[in-house]
């Protein structure tokens, strides 16, 4: 999905031809086959030698400890009493799925092992052992046999405190859980956390080819969704109305509109039913920081004009696509955030 970082290929670390030495995992009752090295210690003299070859590694999928060897992992399981990720609940759909905030400084051992059991399955993730600057959102679903344990699904990353205010840092999905649409459910809580902070953000950039997918078909389809509702209210929308209401950051959205060929730049406000306004005017709506989003690409004379015919177009295949995808994907719904003690 989306890499945790913004490091190059050069910059990663160094494994020795990036060559997985972990064929597969168990973890809970499923078999999964690994895609990429993982910088697991070994588990049977605590030493960092981790290039022989492992057939299966065994991992608890409630407190995500690891075995080599399948008996000490059912011992483990029979006297693990954790049923759920650490830290507080902030999301409880009926359904069956919740998400933990987990912090790294509160739950360091989890959240290495949430990470080492990521890099499993992404290539370009560097950041292992220092979680204590980051918060862990992890996304897991109830049994429907028993209510009370729940299997992880996923997790994104978030650091505390961000410069450049990004809002994820890594993603990611276990593959037996992928293209059920929890990858556009963690991006969208994502940005439900940015918005009741009252800021705009994004993710850490590049993002991965799959990330890159993800991030365009949620920002094309928000943003397509909002301008749907301003319609009707005939709003003079601006690109910092649109950013504020979405939460995602002036230059992705104007990249976006862009990309759907709704927008251009320019001097010009003739012939649209929508209002342009410049640029400069957005900062008098964000209640943040002068450097918030990196505006230093736009111009403060910059329009962006919009190009209605091209909406209905893309309106009318949004609509296609929703009805099309809707069977087997969980939807985010924000009326089920638990955030009454937020730090």
């Amino acid at each position: 999905m989306a890499d945790d970082d913004s490091m190059s290929d050069d910059e990663q670390l160094d494994i020795p031809n990036k060559t997985k030495h972990i064929a597969s995992i168990r973890l809970g009752q499923v078999d999964i086959d690994c895609w990429f090295h993982s910088p697991y210690v070994d588990v049977e003299d605590g030493s960092n030698d981790t290039d022989r070859p492992i057939d299966k590694l065994f991992i608890c999928e409630y407190c995500l400890r690891y075995f080599l060897n399948n008996r000490k992992y059912r011992q483990h399981t029979n006297e693990c009493t954790r049923r759920h990720p650490p830290g507080r609940k902030i999301y409880e759909h009926p359904d069956g799925l919740s998400v933990y905030e987990v912090d790294g400084t509160a739950s360091q051992l989890y959240c290495q092992c949430l990470c080492l059991l990521a890099k499993l399955f992404l290539e370009r993730k560097t950041i292992y052992f220092d979680v204590d600057p980051f918060l862990f959102y992890v996304l897991v679903e109830s049994d429907p046999r028993v209510k009370t344990v729940q299997h992880i699904v996923g997790y994104f990353s978030k650091e505390k405190l961000s410069d450049e205010f990004y809002n994820l840092a890594c993603l990611m999905v276990l593959p037996h859980r992928q293209r059920q649409g929890f990858g556009r459910f963690l991006i969208a809580l994502s940005y439900e956390l940015t918005k009741l902070e009252k800021k705009t953000g994004s993710p850490e950039k590049p993002l991965s080819t799959l990330g890159q997918m993800t991030y365009k078909s949620y920002w094309h389809s928000t943003i397509l969704s909002k301008l749907e509702e301003y319609r009707p209210l005939q709003m003079h929308v601006t690109v910092t109305q649109l950013s504020v209401d979405t939460g995602i950051c002036v230059e992705d959205v104007i990249q976006t509109l862009i990309d759907l060929r709704l927008a251009h730049t320019g001097k010009s406000i003739s012939e649209t039913n929508f209002k342009q306004h410049e640029v400069r005017n957005r900062r008098r709506h964000q209640n943040q920081s002068d450097d918030n989003n990196n505006n230093n690409n736009l111009d403060s004379s910059s329009l962006l004009i919009i190009d209605t015919d091209a909406l209905r177009t893309a309106l009318c295949r949004l609509s296609t696509n929703n009805a099309a995808s809707k069977q087997n994907q969980n939807i985010f719904d924000p009326a089920y955030l638990r955030l009454l003690s937020r730090r």
